[in-house]
């Protein structure tokens, strides 16, 4: 099947679906204050700016910009990666914040107040817009081509490479440390219930509070792999034609570009199925 025929209705069905989900999320965090008191949902919120951003600026982007003779196409395309970015960020403060909660979480309290929280946040939306409008100071250079070629290799290690490389460790060590609190867990309880200290027919506190952690870890574990799947096809290409090792056809492009935005499209599910407080009000406005 040609390109032109899957590549425009997928487009425009993940498109939608991204700008619904991420604007319900959005949506429901600021509207529940359970959910908006929590500092661990504002990065979540920030995400779901980010992706909503992505989910405006390709397609329907793309659609407004290039019939009309005012639009910039290297503008468009610096948007377009500063939401993309702004994506990858916030998907790794997000995961900090797991990370420290899971690995560290006596100290938790005192490493994320609310200041770093904002600050982390603000640092995941000004960085990767910065980066992706210094182009502009050196396109109508003499040299323009070389230095668009260099930078766009620092970008690409910077907010490609690199984050998959961390988000990866990261949940890899977040997945081991959880399953020792669980078997930790576990024997407390045991230990409990077979001194009868532990309520008849309940479940004992130490379990409930490991098992919470455990969904913390599936629900990152679960955004971090889409983002490994959605991007892996995107570094490679980027390597491929910055280093000129290969040539791939139009039709692997248009899947780098509809698996980007499958991504953003995806996350607001992963909260809503993974992430327990998400998921109880989900239920709670659906009356389920």
């Amino acid at each position: 099947m040609e390109a032109t025929v899957w590549f425009p209705a997928l487009s425009w069905f993940f498109t939608a679906l991204g700008l619904v989900g991420n604007s319900f999320i959005i949506l429901l965090i600021t509207s529940k204050k359970k959910l908006i008191h929590q500092t661990t949902n504002w990065f979540l919120l920030s995400l779901s700016f980010a992706d909503l951003g992505v989910s405006l600026s390709i397609i329907p982007g793309e659609f407004f910009c290039f019939p009309s003779k005012w639009c910039h196409f290297v503008l468009l395309a610096s948007f377009q990666w500063a939401f993309l970015y702004a994506s990858v960020v916030n998907l790794c403060m997000l995961t900090l914040d797991r990370y420290i909660a899971i690995v560290k979480p006596f100290i938790y309290v005192l490493m994320m107040s609310k200041s770093r929280v904002v600050a982390s946040i603000c640092a995941a939306w000004i960085l990767p817009f910065i980066f992706c409008f210094i182009p502009f100071a050196f396109i109508y250079s003499e040299h323009h081509l070389t230095a668009m070629r260099n930078y766009t290799y620092f970008l690409v290690v910077a907010f490609e490479c690199l984050p998959v490389f961390i988000l990866i460790l990261a949940t890899g060590h977040m997945i081991f440390i959880a399953r020792k609190h669980v078997r930790q867990a576990a024997s407390v309880a045991a230990q409990l219930q077979y001194n009868q200290l532990m309520a008849e027919g309940g479940n004992t506190p130490p379990l409930r509070q490991e098992n919470r952690r455990r969904w913390s870890v599936l629900f990152i574990a679960a955004i971090v792999l889409s983002f490994v799947f959605c991007y892996s096809v995107t570094i490679a290409l980027s390597f491929c034609s910055i280093f000129e090792l290969c040539t791939f056809p139009q039709a692997l492009a248009l899947v780098k570009k509809l698996l980007l935005i499958a991504n953003s499209a995806f996350n607001p599910f992963t909260y809503g199925f993974l992430k327990h407080d998400v998921k109880r009000e989900v239920k709670q406005l659906l009356r389920i």
